[in-house]
């Protein structure tokens, strides 16, 4: 009855961010599907994620443009007839899109992101629709589904260079949650060019280690790397993983989440900060902080040189590197121009 008490405690306190102490080797926690997190052994899940990685599951991609911005084409890898007939136009640039645990390719942050790209201009917009992979009950099959999801991405972004003369220099890919490992993934195995950037939405942190860069969202995926942290430590990574690293309210507890247990809301803001973004470019202006212990201890200086989270263009190419803390309102614009 102890034994059972002290987990109760400790899966209770780590909603709460409180500071447990527990061996990370040995345990571990997972969201279940109410995004509760629940205290597991590592050993016990560290297998099945390993079966998930070599599963195979359909990948599907569906293009948008301003031709057809809300009826997608779908194109399967392959098939070059599909991808010559699509409005999909090489001169444009193009942007991947992928979604995390429990959805679909017509979850509200595909179709925010994708819309938001639109009002900038003309671009090809691939949603990337795994919810064979990723809409499960079973958090430890879907995190172990990223690898083959990624690796499909991958294929279908060599097949595009190939057969529709894809610019990976002008393409950037954006995955939130689980989705963040996938383009991660996908960036690590694109064979026909390197992908300009990655925007990394809150990557999972459930089942994800910092040292395991390859089954990962890591730096060197992309030309440039932005990482966007809204639930640090819990649903979403806290340590740095890209070029850049951004901390809106020091990377957790989202101002307007109100009592988020399951922090599900400060997870999800992250899609929310990013749409924004493509709208109000210069908006989320963000200050570097020297020392990751400022962003944990959450007392950064605003004295430093700034830089801007999100937006349209990227921040490739402009000496952007390093952790960043940004304050954010709590209702729409949730971006206050200021550090």
């Amino acid at each position: 009855m102890k034994v059972v008490f002290a987990l109760v405690v400790v899966g209770v306190s780590a909603i709460l961010a409180s500071p447990i102490d527990y061996n990370p080797d040995e345990w571990t926690l997972i969201p279940d599907s109410d995004y509760n997190m629940h205290l597991v052994s590592l050993s016990d899940v560290t297998f099945k994620k390993a079966l998930a990685e070599r599963s195979d599951f359909a990948v599907n991609f569906y293009l948008y443009t301003k031709k057809n911005p809300t009826t997608a084409q779908q194109i399967a890898t392959g098939d070059a007839d599909a991808l010559r007939d699509s409005h999909f136009d090489a001169k444009n640039p193009t942007r991947f899109i992928v979604h995390g645990w429990r959805q679909s390719y017509t979850s509200e942050m595909n179709t925010e992101i994708r819309d938001k790209y639109f009002a900038r201009g003309d671009f090809n917009v691939f949603v990337v629709g795994w919810s064979a992979g990723a809409d499960t009950l079973d958090y430890i099959k879907a995190a172990g589904n990223t690898m083959t999801a990624g690796k499909k991405l991958a294929a279908f972004i060599d097949f595009v260079v190939e057969s529709g003369k894809l610019n990976t220099d002008d393409t950037y890919l954006i995955g939130h949650s689980l989705g963040a490992h996938v383009v991660g993934i996908g960036g690590k195995n694109v064979s026909k060019g390197k992908i300009n950037t990655i925007f990394g939405l809150d990557a999972a942190l459930p089942l994800f280690f910092i040292s395991e860069p390859s089954k990962r969202l890591a730096k060197g995926d992309a030309l440039y790397v932005e990482s966007i942290h809204t639930d640090g430590g819990i649903l979403g990574f806290e340590e740095p993983i890209g070029n850049a690293s951004f901390y809106p309210n020091y990377g957790n507890d989202q101002p307007g989440c109100g009592l988020d247990l399951t922090t599900a809301c400060s997870h999800a803001r992250s899609c929310t900060y990013f749409a924004e973004s493509l709208s109000s470019p210069d908006e989320f202006l963000a200050v570097k902080c020297p020392e990751y212990s400022e962003i944990t201890g959450r007392d950064c200086s605003t004295r430093g040189a700034t830089a801007r989270m999100g937006g349209q263009p990227s921040n490739y190419g402009r000496g952007v590197e390093g952790m960043y803390y940004l304050p954010v309102n709590s209702n729409y614009p949730y971006a206050t121009g200021r550090v």
